[in-house]
């Protein structure tokens, strides 16, 4: 591996998730030269926000997903590609395939491969930045031990959301399950424990209007409650509502779905030529690891046989 020494290549790889270090592997196995841009310090995108063992990617069994990405680093020793990272993508020129950081450094390549994932989706109510990371969690399964003894709530009605609600059952005084509908929408081995579990109490049809407190969450002040009081007293809560794309770089550029999501072919092209989108990002229906690396694998073996 080495650092970014010029301004050209065959292929630019925006994100370094597993489906951005998948196409590095791809590319240097087919003798392509591939430059890496990542927005973080460090490669692994949502892996490294996956405290729990992962034991459904075939062949690892892993303790969590940091350690599913060093294994993924493992694969790359010895291959001969550049990255830069904690680099901004200002703007993507799809017609030139060129990439400008914030910066000022521009990287022209034959073809870009987005590989720039999702990101949590947020309620966008008042409060929800002030009380991040004091009493507004990043993860049920980091350390579900912080809700020993406290209130705490969970919004959203995901497999997510109801899996975080029945870890933080086990340590608890009381976990308030929030969904705006009426139903949640996850699993039915995930419903039937949640919604039966002593220590779980589910609040359909119900809004989240602003978190309030004073250093850290006190309580949340609810729109709509079907009759039930509009404060609720908590001490921690976690917001699971879904995801959005990461696809604000190329709006108006790339064909996006309804949703935002990168419209792509059978071979992961996107509707400009020499433009591939792998991964999350262009996967809204089944986003997983597995998926991930295989659209990778898919998309530079096409990249190589249609457009280099």
């Amino acid at each position: 591996m080495g650092d970014i020494s010029k301004a050209k290549s065959d292929v630019i790889i925006i994100g370094g998730g597993p489906a951005g270090l998948s196409a590095l592997l791809w590319c240097a196995d087919l003798g392509l030269h591939p430059i890496l841009i990542e927005k973080a310090p460090e490669t692994g995108g949502q892996l490294l926000s996956i405290y729990n063992k992962i034991t459904n990617y075939p062949g690892l069994l892993c303790e969590n997903g940091r350690d599913l990405r060093d294994r993924f680093m493992e694969s790359l020793a010895g291959v001969e590609y550049s990255r830069i990272l904690d680099a901004e993508v200002k703007e993507i020129d799809v017609e030139a395939k060129r990439v400008e950081l914030a910066d000022g450094r521009e990287i022209e390549a034959q073809a870009l491969i987005i590989a720039t994932g999702v990101r949590r989706r947020k309620l966008g109510v008042e409060g929800e930045h002030k009380f991040a990371g004091k009493g507004i969690l990043e993860s049920g399964a980091k350390d579900p031990s912080l809700a020993a003894g406290k209130r705490v709530a969970v919004i959203g009605g995901g497999d997510a959301a109801l899996e975080s609600a029945l870890l933080f059952s086990q340590f608890a005084e009381k976990v308030f399950l929030i969904h705006r509908g009426d139903m949640p929408s996850a699993r039915s081995e995930f419903i039937d424990e949640a919604l039966a579990h002593h220590r779980i109490e589910y609040r359909p049809n119900t809004i989240i209007h602003a978190f309030r407190g004073g250093d850290r969450l006190e309580k949340l002040e609810l729109e709509k409650t079907l009759g039930k009081s509009k404060s609720l007293e908590v001490q921690l809560a976690l917001v699971r509502i879904g995801v959005l794309p990461n696809t604000d770089l190329v709006k108006k550029k790339l064909e996006l779905d309804k949703e935002g999501y990168i419209v792509v072919n059978n071979r992961y092209e996107t509707s400009v030529g020499g433009i591939f989108a792998i991964g999350d990002v262009a996967n809204p229906t089944a986003p997983t690891i597995s998926t991930a690396t295989g659209t990778a694998a898919i998309a530079v073996k096409q990249l190589v046989r249609f457009t280099l």
